[in-house]
């Protein structure tokens, strides 16, 4: 995508009233920041398409210069009320270096305990690693057709589905995902009930006291 360099003296709103997106390139591969513009509507479109774990290719131009550079979206900052990106960070890694970022995870198939009437819990969507930037991919399947009833994937489980420099920053024990019997669910949901009922006390009814009771205190 072609971007354009920027003043970063000249005040942002002046490129958002023109429809352009004020951005920043940085990273330890980079002597310098890149201070940048992107047309909003090629912006909005991107980032419809990409996620943080999506390498991309800028091409920056200058007054008299042009350069390719790879990176990924570090962040987006958009507006409070119309949800509108107002800037946006671009990281460029260290080849060589790993990166902390969160991979997702795409479940595939249909456990064999909800066919049975169980219920499928998913605490972990994304995963997050640090990886070499070589090594980045979009998302990570994994397979949960043969979860049975009362079974569960762990970190552990699921390591072996990492690129190969990958380290899972999560605890190995940690779980990802789980099929659950309809009555641990029903047992669950009827001690929210009586926590809920439990925590409706009466109120206390504080007297009013009239100046004949003070004077008596």
């Amino acid at each position: 995508m072609d971007v354009n360099r920027r003043d970063s003296k000249i005040k942002a709103r002046k490129f958002r009233n023109e429809k352009l997106i004020p951005a920043e390139i940085y990273g330890p591969a980079l002597k310098e920041n890149k201070h940048i513009n992107i047309p909003y509507k090629e912006l909005e479109s991107m980032l419809e398409k990409v996620s943080e774990t999506t390498l991309l290719e800028l091409n920056v131009k200058g007054e008299n210069s042009e350069e390719k550079v790879r990176c990924f979206i570090k962040s987006v900052q958009r507006h409070k009320v119309s949800d509108q990106p107002i800037h946006v960070d671009f990281y460029v890694p260290e080849e060589g270096r790993k990166m902390h970022l969160r991979i997702p995870l795409e479940f595939e198939g249909e456990p064999l305990g909800v066919t049975q009437g169980g219920y499928l819990n998913t605490y972990v969507h994304e995963i997050p690693v640090a990886i070499l930037p070589s090594d980045i991919v979009d998302s990570i399947k994994v397979d949960i057709s043969e979860l049975k009833m009362g079974e569960y994937l762990s970190v552990s489980d699921i390591k072996n589905l990492l690129p190969k420099s990958a380290e899972a920053l999560l605890e190995d024990e940690e779980i990802v995902i789980s099929v659950i019997e309809p009555k641990a669910v029903e047992e669950v949901t009827e001690e929210t009930e009586e926590t809920e009922e439990g925590e409706l006390t009466e109120p206390e009814v504080i007297e009013e006291k009239t100046p004949q009771d003070m004077k008596e205190e």
